[in-house]
């Protein structure tokens, strides 16, 4: 029966940063070792022990990922050279992540990270990876979790986590998470504060089925905030106080996010399964705020604007697929068939209001009405049909083969009146994605692999003589070696990896003018390597370690030919977090923690930072195997840095030393 309590690959139980397994990669949980490609993981564990309260705090821990603040509560996140992907419980849902408020981090067992391209289950999507985020689900036996948390510029958070059957024979079980944050920061004027309550409950139909239904909501308010100046004119930082606030101070955003899942789950007795679930996410925002309409002057005054929004996002994601043993040729093999749908709909409205200031430094613009000047919708839909083959050629060696054939389609309509039908943008059918890859069990412990990746994006530039570009396509060749020591308490990782874009939007040399022609020329190459290490070397000492080495270059195009292709993400990046614990686990006793961040020079196309390295620690007291009190240091040395770069438009400082004291309760 398809429990928590035979989930290989939950976390929040495990009090380790090991994960056993992954579902990102092919719907069921499989051994990390398994997978042809980079796969990490932040489990529960790690998420507690370095006091993670947003999907923002865990990417930014997790290898290959550049977490980037965008000022309004949000941020976006690049890997390999792209904008990451989602799915949530292994549903996709394209343009759900980049610049979005999510839910707080206490919904979830896990995140799961999947490098490289994702088309077999992803669909149409950049060639980044994807994203899964993980919910938790109940416990077959009745426990509770929890947490206080306070810290600098008055940051409160708290959270109770409440599992158990719900009935005598524990056929139904279910979960109750509560959450809320109410914080200042570091900038003078901004707030935020959020509030969040998530249920599931997990129901046994029979013996070999069961029902899971689940229901999320929150609210989040930020007032005032603000993005942040540009860079000078002449191309240099403003470098202001870190304090500055460079807003308005009636600026204010409300987001209401809310979100339904359920899936049916069949064990049918001789190995194979079937799993059906479908998942919707609705988001309401609004907002009022003044932002530096561009590069600030040199005598520190600078075009500044007004905007107000009104901006509601939907998904809608199912998918049904069945997986299970094959037995051929005197050998056993895996299969997984599935097909999935979604669409995402979204409604703007926003007005804009331009005037100027004299000083950004002294902002003082009374509050006005700033009425409606453009709105706009979209809605997109894809659907598609995959397979999965893990085939065992020998008994250490496994050919891993799969496809999918996509269909998607977009339409859209803009105009203050909101009247007119959508116009039908260019759209993809059938479009075949493949994706290979070869396991070896060289030992018991040790793997080589080695894989190919695809997948595409529609693309709706104008082609010369009728018609748009083809789609792009990102394909990737990957090698690599993973190990699971110590009885799987280390997991070990390092891969080389290649990945080029193709089909970028070129301009036509032949057909300059007005309309703009474009031809599928383009060219981008990423490649590089990535080293992880996550778990227990010795017994009480945990730690995590990622290197990334990326180099991203622009083959060809019809501008910055031979340039680096994403200069925002650093050429080197290191990430390390460790924690120790003084005597046996369900014994009072004090951990030691620790960690740094660090990364070569980046740029956003206008100042450029150098290499920089952000130091935490931690001090902590366990009363016993459940309790725990710690302080922690946040940018120990404080270090002064941008967490997104000065350019044209905004920046954002990365947060100065900070201090928590944090009590919590694990089961």
């Amino acid at each position: 029966m398809p429990t928590p309590k035979t989930d290989r690959a939950a976390t929040d139980r495990s009090h380790s940063y090991a994960a056993r397994a992954a579902t990102v990669a092919g719907k069921t949980a499989q051994d990390l070792r398994e997978i042809p490609q980079s796969v990490s993981v932040v489990t529960r564990q790690r998420m507690d022990d370095q006091n993670m309260v947003s999907v923002e705090d865990a990417l930014r821990q997790a290898t290959g990922v550049t977490a980037i603040t965008y000022g309004d509560g949000t941020a976006y996140f690049q890997i390999r050279g792209y904008p990451a992907e989602v799915q949530f419980d292994g549903l996709p849902a394209n343009s759900g992540l980049q610049y979005l408020g999510q839910y707080d981090l206490a919904v979830y067992d896990r995140v799961e990270v999947l490098r490289g391209p994702s088309g077999l289950l992803q669909g149409s999507g950049e060639p980044a990876g994807t994203v899964n985020l993980v919910r938790k689900r109940p416990h077959d036996e009745f426990g509770w979790a929890g947490s206080v948390m306070s810290g600098r510029w008055n940051t409160f958070h708290g959270d109770l986590d409440v599992t158990g059957p719900l009935d005598a024979a524990g056929t139904i079980r279910g979960r109750l998470v509560a959450s809320g944050q109410d914080r200042d920061f570091f900038t003078d004027e901004t707030h935020e504060r959020h509030g969040l309550v998530y249920g599931i409950v997990d129901v046994d139909l029979d013996p070999s089925t069961v029902w899971t239904v689940s229901g999320t909501l929150q609210d989040q308010k930020l007032a005032p905030f603000d993005y942040g100046p540009g860079a000078r004119a002449d191309g240099t930082a403003l470098n202001p106080p870190r304090s500055s606030f460079f807003g308005v101070n009636w600026a204010h955003s409300y987001t209401r996010s809310r979100e339904a899942y359920s899936s049916l789950e069949h064990q049918f007795g001789n190995g194979w399964s079937a799993k059906a679930s479908a998942n919707y996410r609705w988001q309401h925002g609004t907002g009022a705020y003044g932002y530096i309409n561009g590069l600030v002057n040199l005598n520190d005054s600078a075009a500044y604007a007004l905007q107000s929004q009104d901006i509601t996002d939907e998904w809608f994601g199912a998918d049904v697929n069945v997986s299970g043993p094959v037995h051929l040729l005197g050998r056993t093999h895996q299969l997984l068939i599935g097909a999935n749908y979604a669409w995402r709909s979204d409604l703007s409205r926003s007005g804009f209001v331009g005037t100027s200031v004299s000083d950004v430094f002294a902002i003082d613009i009374p509050e006005q009405p700033i009425p409606d000047t453009y709105a706009s919708a979209t809605r997109t839909t894809q659907y598609g049909f995959y397979a999965q083959g893990r085939f065992s050629l020998a008994d250490p060696v496994t050919l891993v083969l799969g496809g999918r054939l996509t269909s998607y389609h977009s339409k859209a309509w803009a105009g203050l009146a909101q009247t007119g039908n959508f116009t039908d943008a260019p759209g993809v059918n059938a479009k075949f994605t493949p994706s290979a890859g070869l396991v070896w069990n060289v030992t018991s412990q040790v793997t080589f692999y080695g894989s190919y990746a695809s997948i595409f994006v529609p693309q709706s530039n104008l082609v010369y003589g009728g018609g748009t570009l083809k789609p792009r396509t990102g394909e990737q060749f990957e090698i690599g070696a993973k190990a699971a020591l110590l009885d799987g308490a280390l997991n070990l990782s390092g891969a080389l990896f290649t990945m080029t874009d193709r089909n970028r939007a070129y301009l036509d040399p032949d057909h300059p003018g007005t309309p703009a022609y474009y031809i599928a020329a383009g060219k981008v190459r990423s490649r590089g390597v990535e080293l992880e290490a996550s778990g227990e070397v010795l017994p009480g000492w945990s730690l995590f370690a990622g290197y990334t080495y990326l180099d991203t270059k622009t083959l060809k195009a019809d501008s910055g030919q031979g340039s680096i292709f994403d200069t925002e993400e650093p050429k080197h990046s290191f990430k390390f977090w460790s924690t120790y614990r003084f005597g046996a686990p369900d014994r009072p006793g004090f951990q030691l923690g620790g960690g740094l961040r660090a990364q070569s020079k980046t740029s956003r196309g206008g100042p450029v930072q150098d290499a920089y390295a952000v130091v935490d620690a931690q001090i902590g007291y366990r009363l016993n195997r459940q309790w725990s009190l710690t302080a922690s240091v946040t940018n120990l040395f404080d270090k002064t840095y941008y967490a997104r770069l000065p350019s044209r438009f905004y920046s954002v400082y990365g947060e100065p030393r900070g201090f928590t004291v944090t009590l919590r309760k694990g089961f």
